[in-house]
């Protein structure tokens, strides 16, 4: 979940995480390995025409930004839309046509998914108004400045994410919220990056001796989920955090905002989450370690496996994107395999990874015959899979 220093040059150059990464975990709930994904990524040149946050190719977007709140299938969709392109690209430079196997596109997906994790560091001279103007600096001190009311801020100097200083806040929450009342000090409120700012001044301006990145690792994903159980989160947001009476579905969080913004929003509510708790009975959850950071992972992994496809809006989609006269001899001319005969419908990723692998096939028949290329949006690709599986085979 943190940004650690060169993390970006160990993408570029291929070497390992270190210590920390998704393991085998992601095996029960969650497709995909985003190690064995940044490795693939650098193997099979993707890196030749896209970045990761700023680093890498300029010839395709930024993974670190198309993947921000799409389902694995939606991303499946967004590589397919753009394939034309990438296939002309690549045949303009004289590279082959990357391949990939079933659990290797999982992989590749569960990386673009996973670097969302990681945030850019915020601004330190903004960090420093912050710190002024929502009156931080009365109670706790930085380097030489502020107050001795609460703690000071220079431990947090360790880390480049504010994830440890949103946890540290959690934790003090009620004590904090308690101490600002008796005191008549408005509590904060922070909007857009500004825990990102936050924790940039205070590593500039922290009087901290040993300023090295504490490398931390990885997120983990399954102890996130048991986490969110243990802690209570269940009893108010409900399972797979998709919400209840008591309080919103926090996937949508997820789609919207960085781990930043995320961090400044956790703290925005934990007062009026701190009254509801206290008023069903249920004690407020403290974390220690990684755990906040586990949880968060977990809660933006929540739409990676979406299911739930409209199976006639997957017949609309079969027909209209023009699907129907390759892959269906019973209507069209058989160009292509029936798929509902094939072994790529079996899921949803099989789909789009034999779409993927046979692109370049496809593109030149598209090119000759003189057909649009059919794109997909919001969960055209799901309703597309749920469609095929479900779809009669014929006789021939």
């Amino acid at each position: 979940m943190y940004l650690f220093r060169g993390i970006l040059a160990c993408v570029l150059a291929g070497s390992s995480w270190g210590s920390g990464h998704l393991s085998g975990q992601a095996a029960s709930s969650f497709s995909g390995d985003p190690s064995a994904g940044r490795r693939l990524f650098v193997e099979r040149g993707c890196l030749r025409c896209h970045s990761i946050w700023g680093n890498g190719g300029t010839l395709g977007p930024d993974f670190a930004v198309v993947g921000a709140g799409r389902s694995m299938q939606q991303l499946a969709g967004l590589f397919w839309n753009h394939t034309p392109r990438m296939i002309e690209t690549v045949r303009q430079r004289g590279f082959s046509w990357p391949t990939f196997t079933e659990a290797e596109l999982a992989d590749i997906i569960s990386y673009v998914y996973y670097v969302k994790l990681f945030d850019e560091r915020g601004d330190p001279q903004l960090g420093e108004r912050w710190f002024a103007a929502k009156r931080c600096v009365e109670c706790h001190a930085v380097g030489p400045v502020g107050g001795r009311v609460g703690p000071p801020l220079d431990g947090y100097a360790r880390y480049v994410a504010p994830l440890m200083l949103a946890q540290g806040m959690w934790n003090h929450g009620p004590a904090m919220q308690s101490q600002q009342a008796t005191r008549g000090v408005p509590i904060p409120v922070f909007a857009g990056r500004e825990m990102a700012d936050l924790q940039a001044y205070i590593r500039s301006a922290s009087s901290l001796r040993r300023r090295l990145v504490v490398f931390l690792q990885a997120p983990d994903l399954k102890n996130g989920e048991q986490l969110f159980t243990s802690k209570g989160c269940i009893q108010c947001h409900g399972p797979g955090g998709r919400g209840t009476a008591f309080a919103p579905d926090l996937r949508t969080a997820t789609q919207r905002l960085r781990v930043s913004e995320i961090a400044g929003e956790l703290w925005n509510h934990s007062s009026q989450m701190s009254a509801a708790m206290r008023a069903r009975g249920i004690a407020f959850p403290r974390f220690q370690g990684t755990e906040m950071a586990d949880v968060i992972a977990f809660l933006y992994y929540l739409r990676f496996n979406e299911t739930g496809g409209d199976v006639t809006a997957g017949h609309l989609v079969f027909t209209s994107k023009g699907c129907a006269n390759c892959h269906a001899p019973e209507v069209g001319t058989a160009i292509g395999p029936d798929l509902a005969r094939s072994e790529a419908v079996r899921t949803a990723l099989s789909l789009a990874t034999a779409m993927w692998n046979h692109a370049p096939a496809m593109y030149d028949h598209v090119q000759t015959r003189r057909i649009e290329w059919p794109r997909f949006e919001g969960n055209e690709m799901r309703d597309l899979a749920d469609y095929l599986r479900t779809r009669p085979v014929r006789n021939p």
